[in-house]
């Protein structure tokens, strides 16, 4: 059996950004509609909805549920707490494309400075 410590469970929650997980990994619906970012709930299937990136939450403003990364991705995929976490945890571990660009800034194409 897993254990997951609060502290990872806390970095899964806050630290993968809700609209990217939303977007880029679960490749649900989205737009953005009046400058917000709106996705499709998994739920209603409704696009009354859109992101606090201050809480990183996802609220649905039909059903009233708020979301976080491993809500969404048990809604979203059908999967267990388990599992959920562990996907998560792949996605934490995978440079994202705007760390790998702030890295890459200054270096010559070979790699050297």
């Amino acid at each position: 059996m897993n254990r997951f410590s609060s502290r990872e469970l806390f970095e899964l929650r806050n630290t993968i950004p809700v609209d990217v997980l939303i977007q880029d990994h679960l490749m649900v619906p989205s737009k953005i509609s009046d400058g917000y970012f709106r996705f499709l709930c998994p739920l209603c299937r409704e696009f009354q909805t859109a992101v606090n990136p201050v809480t990183n939450l996802a609220r649905c403003f039909r059903c009233e549920k708020n979301f976080n990364t491993i809500d969404l991705v048990m809604d979203i995929l059908g999967y267990g707490f388990k599992d959920s976490v562990i996907f998560l945890k792949k996605i934490h571990k995978r440079p994202s494309k705007l760390k790998a660009m702030i890295e890459g800034i200054g270096q010559s194409p070979s790699g050297r400075r």
